[in-house]
């Protein structure tokens, strides 16, 4: 027993010192084989009185870890021998991505068996690199201060000529304003104001088939300015833009917020929604809003309240003007039961106090057509319905300028219009105008982001549109 032992530390040892009469290698399992063999040593003295106690099978199984050990270790040669066999010579060739020139100088890195290895580029733009183990994705990294760095791959170099980027010379310039509709209201886009990321973009091409790009990004000023200072590029530049979230005031009908989204369930008005913007991108529908005021009746015995929405220019709910200097006044109204919608609405829905004189008020959706509102009634009959009357001022219909009891009209009842659109030769009507336009405005116009200026010196100004939305927090209708 105790000399097969003897024959087993022998081996052991054996494998050990040859371990150790070779050259230290970075593979793990090499490491690992050492380290084994080191604790076959150490644990000598308890190994052998194990065996003592033990016998054949213990000795069978420290022979067998022997052996697994030494294929270990005969591995690590074996891949050790193929990585020398696998090295080979690279060199890197630099030049100007302009003018083709040597780049003398340029840093050329490179990570070869977990050691870094950089060399500079001599005066015909040159380095090369001896007896290197690189893997297929191995790339080598080119610099030189002053210009755009890169990488090559390892199976084009020496191949394919590197080319850098100049980027010192920032004499050239993209500069513009940045316009948004936060604002449907008006005929005018606004800026978008301060702190907005512009960035401009140059692909350079580093070889044939490779290609970097380089940024150059700024903020607007407060005035949606921008600017930014570039070199030329050969390819020119890609502008890109942030995006924008910000209140958009506008028109609606309704939003998903009312219940029904028609009149007069949900009314025509103003309101904000939280929107977002991108350049050239336009997905959020702008509302079409064509009721630019409606009238109000007061609430009925059961609290209901009945509107009259002005319809179109030629028939129903007109309230006509007469001018006086360069403001306008009401001299009738024809309110029929019509809705802007074509639809009637049935005013025998609502009930009110027999023969009540009811108020009721001219709401100025837009908030810009009325200065004073003129004073307005409806009548109820003896049964609480609304009645169709005629006015002495030649109106028709179920709401009339407000009288007295002796049928004098009220003192300023004919209100102060500061809007109204030509009806015929002597008369105006403060409904929509002929088109029916659209209370929301908005430009949308779409600008090209690529610009080249590949040429020393050349500027550009660029005016660029965020247009109307490209979604927004909720519905609109």
């Amino acid at each position: 027993m105790k000399s097969k032992f003897t024959i087993l530390t022998v081996m052991a040892f054996t494998i050990l010192i040859a371990g150790c009469s070779k050259d230290k290698f970075n593979e793990n399992d090499a490491i690992n084989a050492q380290k084994d063999l080191l604790n076959l040593k150490y644990q000598h003295e308890m190994d052998l009185e194990s065996l003592k106690q033990k016998g054949a099978t213990a000795l069978q199984q420290l022979i067998n870890t022997a052996a697994l050990e030494q294929l270990k270790l005969n591995d690590s040669l074996k891949t050790k021998s193929a990585i020398n066999a696998s090295k080979q010579d690279y060199s890197v060739r630099v030049v100007d991505v302009y003018t083709n020139s040597p780049l003398a100088d340029a840093d050329v890195t490179v990570s070869s068996e977990g050691k870094i290895y950089t060399a500079k580029t001599n005066a015909q733009g040159v380095v090369t690199f001896t007896a290197l183990y690189l893997f297929p994705s191995s790339t080598f990294l080119v610099s030189k201060t002053g210009y755009a760095a890169t990488q090559i791959s390892q199976q084009i170099a020496g191949y394919e000529t590197v080319k850098l980027w100049n980027t010192t010379d920032l004499s050239n310039e993209i500069t513009g304003s940045l316009y948004i509709e936060t604002d449907l209201t008006n005929n005018t886009p606004e800026k978008v104001g301060t702190g907005v990321l512009v960035t401009a973009s140059a692909n350079i091409p580093t070889s044939s088939n490779d290609s970097y790009t380089v940024y150059f990004p700024t903020f607007t000023n407060a005035s949606g300015i921008y600017s930014i200072k570039v070199p030329a590029a050969p390819n020119g530049y890609t502008l890109k833009f942030e995006q924008i979230a910000a209140d958009q005031k506008l028109y609606v009908n309704a939003t998903e917020d009312d219940a029904v989204p028609s009149f007069p369930s949900s009314l025509p008005r103003i309101t904000t929604v939280k929107t977002y913007f991108n350049v050239n991108n336009y997905n959020a529908p702008v509302p079409t809003v064509t009721t630019s005021y409606y009238l109000k009746v007061a609430p009925d015995k059961g609290g209901k309240t009945l509107y009259f929405s002005p319809y179109n220019y030629y028939y129903y709910n007109q309230i006509f003007l007469s001018a006086v200097g360069d403001k306008f006044q009401v001299e009738r109204l024809n309110i029929s039961n019509n809705n802007n919608s074509g639809n009637y609405t049935d005013v025998n829905m609502f009930t009110y106090d027999a023969n009540a004189k009811l108020n009721v008020e001219l709401v100025d959706v837009t908030g810009n057509i009325i200065q004073s509102a003129p004073k307005l009634t409806a009548t109820a009959g003896p049964n609480g319905k609304l009645t169709y009357t005629n006015s002495p001022e030649g109106g028709n219909g179920y709401v009339h300028l407000k009288r007295d009891e002796t049928g004098v009209l009220l003192p300023d009842a004919k209100g102060v219009a500061l809007k109204a659109y030509a009806y015929d030769s002597y008369s105006y009507t403060l409904s929509n105008n002929n088109n029916n336009p659209n209370l929301n405005t908005a430009a949308n116009r779409t600008t090209t982001n690529t610009y080249l200026l590949s040429n020393k010196g050349d500027k550009k100004v660029v005016n660029f549109y965020y247009g109307s939305g490209d979604s927004r927090l909720k519905q609109v209708y």
